[in-house]
């Protein structure tokens, strides 16, 4: 995978090169272990990924011995590298006693030669916290489907698949059509997820959509059921998005969602 970090950096994971866009003659070529860590985080932007995960795939199942003070000093030769290829923001946030998360805020797209596969889109016109509403028809050719390159904006990202067209039309989206992992029962409807929940962040992703449903009125409705996620970031206490959509279903078909998305810190 050839990269584009925060339009300053490229970097090639087949080979581990680095370099900033500027100066391609620049070119640093990052240790195999390095160039793992790297890749595992990137493909999880937004993601927290604790120590043990990222000890696990990255050295562990590669035959290497692994430890703290190790990938304390992987981390630490990362970022210098992006200092020097000239990203001086924070690329790699430390979450205190979790583990590492490659930064949402820095935009990172995926390259086909010279060509972007995808861009970063920010729907969310909010410097801080906010709630925005709509009510929205879906259309059947927009399928939720997340890239997790993209977590970064996942909000935005889902909003769009699942929200589809804002115009009106006939046409509807099939349960089957969206992918979703039963989370837990909010009152008497069913709350899915768009990405299965691992078991360390089962109840707090509840008590999250609890709080926010709570808070802001969103109560279950006969025939509805919620679409729901919260980046790993927001559920930490760190700045991040969260949407809860509530969808009202018709023989098996998705009739109309009221959106709600949040952007900012959680409440603790």
């Amino acid at each position: 995978m050839d990269y584009l970090i925060g339009s300053l950096v490229r970097y090639r994971s087949d080979d581990g090169a680095i370099w900033p866009v500027s100066d391609e003659d620049s070119v640093i070529i990052l240790t195999a272990t390095m160039n793992r860590l790297l890749a595992y985080l990137l493909e999880r932007q937004g993601q927290v990924i604790n120590r043990d995960e990222l000890l696990d795939n990255v050295w562990d199942l590669h035959g290497l011995r692994s430890s703290n003070h190790t990938l304390n000093k992987y981390i630490s030769e990362l970022r210098k590298h992006f200092v020097s290829t000239g990203i001086h923001a924070e690329c790699i946030t430390t979450v205190p006693r979790i583990g590492f998360m490659f930064n949402q805020d820095i935009d990172v797209v995926v390259m086909t030669d010279t060509s972007p596969v995808y861009e970063s889109t920010a729907l969310i016109n909010s410097t801080g916290a906010g709630i925005n509403r709509r009510f929205s028809a879906f259309s059947a050719k927009h399928r939720l489907s997340f890239n997790i390159l993209l977590l970064a904006l996942f909000v935005a990202s889902a909003v769009i698949f699942i929200a589809g067209s804002q115009i009106p039309t006939t046409n509807t989206a099939t349960l089957k059509d969206i992918q979703t992992y039963f989370l837990f029962n909010y009152q008497n409807c069913p709350v899915y997820t768009i990405h299965k929940n691992s078991a360390s962040f089962l109840e707090k992703k509840k008590d999250v959509f609890i709080t926010l449903a709570r808070q802001n009125n969103l109560d279950c409705l006969n025939g509805t059921l919620f679409l729901y996620q919260a980046s790993d970031a927001y559920i930490y206490g760190s700045k991040g998005r969260v949407f809860i959509s509530r969808c009202t279903t018709k023989d098996k078909q998705y009739i109309s969602c009221l959106n709600n998305y949040w952007n900012g810190y959680e409440s603790n």
